[in-house]
């Protein structure tokens, strides 16, 4: 039988995203637009599904984790936005 393995420090930030989607989430319709709530969501969503998906165990393997603002600009390199 395998035993699951437990991965405090990715338990944790699982649970910080969480609770920030909870938050994103519970803005209204009015305030989302000035809370960037579409966006911090976005992030939220896309955090929360690489922590709980494969990705985190090949991030952990490849090197050192990037931080939050070296893996947005990763993924602008990749899908830059449209600046017009």
């Amino acid at each position: 039988m395998r035993v699951p393995a437990v991965d405090p420090e990715r338990n944790k930030l699982i649970r910080h995203y969480e609770r920030k989607l909870s938050y994103f989430q519970s803005i209204k319709s009015h305030r989302r637009e000035q809370e960037a709530a579409d966006e911090g969501e976005a992030i939220c969503q896309a955090m929360l599904s690489h922590l709980r998906g494969n990705g985190w165990a090949e991030a952990s393997n490849t090197g050192p984790a990037l931080t939050l603002d070296k893996w947005l600009e990763e993924i602008e390199k990749e899908e830059p936005l449209d600046q017009g």
